[in-house]
C-alpha cells in the first residue's frame, strides 16, 4: 500500500503538469466585428496578390499588391499605442521604394534579391513597430515565421468563441445537404447537356476556359491569407511574447581563446600584407617565383573573389568573438578582445580595398559583367559594415545592427533604381564606341534584361559587321519573346496586362518594332548560316 502510495506520489507532479500543459490552453483573443471586415480584406488582398504578383512575373502587379498590403497592415494594426520610430519608418519606406523597382526593370536575378530584401524589410518594420521586441532581426525573423505558425489556428479559435457567444445562425443544413447532393449530380448531368447541343457547349467552354487557373490563384491566395492573417492578428492582439530578459545564449568565450583566435589572423593578415609589397618595391623580388610576370587581367582575375570570402568569414569571426566574450566587471567585452578585433576590421577593410582595386583593374580592361559589378557592390556594402563595427568596438551603445541594415537598404534601392543590367550595357557600349575596349561581348549583353535592348539597338549602327550582326541576331531574339512574329513582321504583341506592366519592357518593344526591318536586312543570310557551321563539323 504505502509502495503504491509512494510511485502515485511520484507520478502524480509530472502527470498533472503534463495534463496542465496539454489540456489548459489559455482563452483566445477576443474577436471584433473590425476583425471580421479585415479578415475580408486580407483574404481579397491575398488572392489579388497572388494573380497580380506570383501569375503576372513579378512585374508591376507586384508593387501594386505589396503597396495595398501594407497600407492593410499599417491600417489594421494601427490604435496600438504605438508610436513609430524614425528606423522602423525608414524600414517600411525602402520596402516600398524597393518594390517599385519591379515595375520599372526585369532583371529576374537582382529582382529576386530585392523580393528577399522587401520581406525582410516587412518583418522588421512590423516588429520594430508593433511589437516590444528589443533587438532587430530575431524578432523580424519570429515574425515572419515561427509567428504565424505557431497561431496559425488563433483567428479560427477567436472567431469560433465569438460566433457561439454571439449564437449566429449559419447557414441551413438542408440546403447544404442539398448543394452537396447537386454536386456529383451536375458533374454527370453537364458533360451530357454539352455534347447535346453547340451553342451550350461553347458558352460552358467560355466561362469555365480559365476556372482551373482562377481556381489555383484562390487556393494559393487562400494558404497566403491564413499565413498573414495569423501573423497580423497575433501582433494586434499582443500574441507575440516580449523579449525574455537574459534569453540570449548562455554560452560565453573565454577571453583567451577570442585573443588565441584574433591573434592568429592577425599575424597572418599582416604575413600577407607584406607579401605584396613585393608588386612595389624590387628588394622584395625574392618573395615572387622567378621570372614571374603577370598581365594585368592575370593580376585582377587572381585572389579576387579569395578576398571577399575571407572578408566575409572575418565579419563572421568579429561578430561570434564579440557576441560571445565573456564581459568584465562593467558589462564590457575585454579591450584585448576589442583591439583585435578592430585590427581585423582594418585588416579586412585592407583586403576589401585591395579587391575592389583588382576588379575595378579587371573592369577597365574587359568590361563589366553582372558577376563583376555584383560583387564590388558587396565588397563596398562590407567595407561600411567593418567601418560600424570599428564604432561599435568603442562605442558599445551605437547601433550597430540598424546601421548595418540601413547600409544594406539603401545599397538595395539604389542597385534597384541605377538597374545594373542597363548599367552593364550602357558603359560597355559607351566605351566599345569610343575604343576604350578594343571589343565587346554582344551574347553577354544580349542574355541581360530588357533594359539592355537601347543600347544593343545602337550596335546596330557598329561598323564591325560581326558586332551588327551578332546584335542583330540578339535583337530578333528578344524580339520573339515580346511580340508574336508571321513572315518576318510583327504580327502582335505579348504580355499586355496590367499586372505584367514594366518599363523597361515596354521600351524595349518600341526600340524593336521601330528598328525591326533593320534587324531582319541585317540578319545573315541562312546559307551563309550553313555553310558555317558545314565548315564547323
Amino acid at each position: 500500500m504505502n509502495e503504491t502510495h509512494t510511485v502515485s506520489d511520484t507520478n502524480e507532479p509530472v502527470l498533472t503538469d503534463s495534463y496542465e500543459r496539454y489540456a489548459s490552453k489559455p482563452e483566445p483573443a477576443e474577436w471584433q466585428t473590425r476583425d471580421t471586415v479585415f479578415a475580408v480584406i486580407t483574404f481579397v488582398a491575398s488572392v489579388f496578390f497572388v494573380s497580380l504578383s506570383l501569375f503576372g512575373g513579378f512585374a508591376a502587379g507586384f508593387t501594386v499588391s505589396y503597396i495595398v498590403l501594407f497600407a492593410l497592415t499599417a491600417v489594421y494594426l494601427s490604435g496600438k499605442g504605438t508610436h513609430p520610430k524614425l528606423f522602423p519608418l525608414f524600414c517600411g519606406a525602402a520596402s516600398l521604394l524597393i518594390s517599385g523597382v519591379f515595375a520599372l526593370y526585369n532583371d529576374p536575378a537582382v529582382n529576386f534579391l530585392l523580393f528577399a530584401a522587401v520581406v525582410c524589410l516587412y518583418g522588421v518594420f512590423v516588429s520594430q513597430t508593433y511589437t516590444k521586441a528589443g533587438s532587430v532581426l530575431l524578432p523580424a525573423a519570429e515574425i515572419l515565421t515561427a509567428v504565424p505558425m505557431t497561431n496559425v489556428c488563433e483567428p479560427f479559435r477567436s472567431y469560433g468563441k465569438y460566433y457561439s457567444a454571439e449564437k449566429r445562425r449559419g447557414p441551413d443544413k438542408n440546403i447544404i445537404a442539398g448543394l452537396a447532393i447537386s454536386v456529383p449530380l451536375l458533374a454527370v448531368i453537364l458533360p451530357l447537356l454539352i455534347r447535346s447541343d453547340a451553342a451550350f457547349e461553347h458558352m460552358m467552354g467560355s466561362m469555365f476556359s480559365g476556372f482551373f487557373e482562377t481556381a489555383v490563384k484562390i487556393f494559393i491566395g487562400a494558404v497566403l491569407f491564413v499565413f498573414l492573417f495569423a501573423m497580423l492578428f497575433s501582433v494586434k492582439k499582443e500574441l507575440v511574447g516580449a523579449e525574455r530578459e537574459g534569453s540570449g545564449s548562455s554560452f560565453r568565450l573565454p577571453a583567451a581563446t577570442s585573443v588565441t583566435v584574433l591573434t592568429v589572423l592577425s599575424v597572418f593578415y599582416a604575413a600577407y600584407l607584406f607579401s605584396q609589397l613585393a608588386y612595389f618595391f624590387s628588394a622584395f623580388s625574392g618573395f615572387l617565383p622567378e621570372n614571374y610576370s603577370f598581365t594585368a587581367s592575370e593580376y585582377a582575375r587572381r585572389g579576387f573573389f579569395e578576398l571577399c570570402a575571407v572578408a566575409g568569414i572575418n565579419l563572421c569571426v568579429i561578430v561570434f568573438c564579440v557576441c560571445a566574450a565573456r564581459r568584465d566587471k562593467s558589462g564590457r567585452v575585454p579591450l584585448a578582445v576589442r583591439l583585435l578585433s578592430l585590427q581585423v576590421c582594418l585588416f579586412s577593410a585592407v583586403f576589401a580595398v585591395t579587391a575592389l582595386s583588382k576588379m575595378f583593374l579587371y573592369i577597365d580592361s574587359f568590361g563589366l559583367t553582372r558577376l563583376r559589378l555584383m560583387t564590388s557592390v558587396f565588397m563596398a556594402a562590407l567595407l561600411l559594415i567593418f567601418a560600424g563595427a570599428a564604432v561599435y568596438m568603442f562605442r558599445p551603445r551605437f547601433p550597430v545592427i540598424k546601421y548595418a541594415v540601413t547600409v544594406l537598404a539603401c545599397i538595395a534601392v539604389a542597385s534597384g533604381y541605377c538597374d545594373i543590367d542597363r548599367t552593364i550595357a550602357r558603359c560597355n557600349t559607351q566605351w566599345y564606341t569610343s575604343e576604350k575596349l578594343s571589343e565587346i561581348d554582344v551574347n553577354h549583353l544580349g542574355g541581360l534584361s530588357d533594359s539592355a535592348v537601347p543600347y544593343m539597338a545602337l550596335l546596330l549602327d557598329s561598323k564591325d559587321k560581326d558586332v551588327s550582326e551578332q546584335a542583330a541576331k540578339a535583337l530578333y531574339s528578344r524580339a520573339e519573346k515580346l511580340f508574336v512574329i508571321e513572315e518576318d513582321s510583327i504580327a502582335g504583341s505579348r504580355k499586355n496586362g496590367f499586372s505584367e506592366y514594366n518599363y523597361s519592357r515596354e521600351k524595349a518593344k518600341g526600340i524593336i518594332e521601330d528598328r525591326f526591318d533593320e534587324i531582319i536586312s541585317l540578319l545573315p543570310e541562312p546559307q551563309e548560316e550553313k555553310n558555317c557551321l558545314t565548315e564547323y563539323f
